[in-house]
């Protein structure tokens, strides 16, 4: 690397490389971008010139960055956000400025969250675009691999690239219907109940986030529903029990009773999440700053 010349790599040759890592496929780096496979590789072949470095190997059917790629991964993320920061308006606007942006999140803080944000929005004249991705326990690959620019989960990553701000704190509680059973009143008449889980996939629910000295002696789920707008058709008129955040209380389960849990439980925290190339984007504020505003106000109320 002895001629090396920082001039002769551009942003988009940056991004590539970025996109590459993030998804460890040329394929996929290639319908990320909009671009063909060859010239993802051909891209490659000049970065691997100017670093002297192959950067990315074959690994059985896929592959695998190097020692070198990996050791530029973060400082080639944080030159992207300077170049992108040059574009970055003085002054923003939410009336003038395109508001448009892709978060990953379960139902419950969509419902709990953005119907609230969005008709505030509405009635100031600020009319945002927002595509959301269902996901249960979303983790920072999403806002790696997938587009999204937010994520909202209860499980924040630890992960230099990623910044987070907790939203809100809900405890763990039981809910019931009240006209056809009473709540359980100790640990034993808990694992005894019949119970709805939230599953998300093969490895995500809800039930997880309960301590381990709990769900290591649970029964088997009477059932299992892909969300958490399912739970009350079920739950009604049912002898079944549904462990979930007690802010819930407040809409999608508001027509069931609920008790505390009759076990020590932590409180949970949701976290607003996004990438550090996102930081210091002026809308990306501002979208920010109305998440964790509305969030306040719903609490307060």
């Amino acid at each position: 690397m002895s001629n090396f010349d920082y001039l002769d790599i551009d942003g988009n040759a940056l991004r590539t490389f970025l996109t590459v890592m993030e998804t460890m496929s040329v394929t996929k780096a290639a319908d990320m971008l909009g671009v063909s496979q060859s010239a993802v590789s051909h891209t490659l072949d000049k970065l691997r010139s100017t670093f002297d470095d192959p950067l990315f190997v074959r690994d059985g059917r896929g592959i695998r960055a190097t020692a070198k790629a990996q050791s530029l991964r973060d400082p080639i993320d944080v030159i992207l956000g300077g170049i992108k920061s040059l574009s970055y308006e003085c002054k923003f606007d939410p009336l003038v400025e395109t508001i448009e942006f892709t978060i990953a999140t379960n139902d419950f803080p969509l419902g709990f969250i953005f119907p609230t944000l969005l008709k505030e929005a509405y009635a100031e004249g600020i009319k945002p675009i927002i595509h959301f991705v269902p996901a249960g326990i979303p983790s920072a690959n999403i806002l790696r691999t997938s587009g999204c620019q937010m994520l909202i989960t209860p499980a924040p990553p630890d992960k230099s690239d990623i910044f987070c701000e907790p939203l809100v704190q809900s405890k763990m509680v039981c809910f019931y219907d009240p006209k056809v059973r009473k709540p359980p009143k100790t640990r034993k008449q808990y694992v005894d109940s019949r119970y709805v889980e939230v599953r998300f996939s093969s490895t995500e629910s809800s039930q997880q986030v309960l301590p381990a000295a709990i769900t290591t002696i649970l029964n088997e789920p009477a059932l299992s529903v892909p969300n958490f707008n399912a739970l009350p058709a079920f739950i009604e008129g049912t002898d079944l029990i549904t462990t979930q955040l007690d802010l819930m209380n407040r809409g999608l389960l508001k027509t069931l009773g609920w008790v505390p849990l009759p076990f020590k439980v932590e409180p949970l925290s949701l976290y607003l999440v996004w990438h550090r190339r996102d930081n210091n984007d002026p809308a990306h504020q501002w979208l920010r700053q109305r998440i964790i505003e509305t969030v306040n106000s719903i609490v307060a109320d």
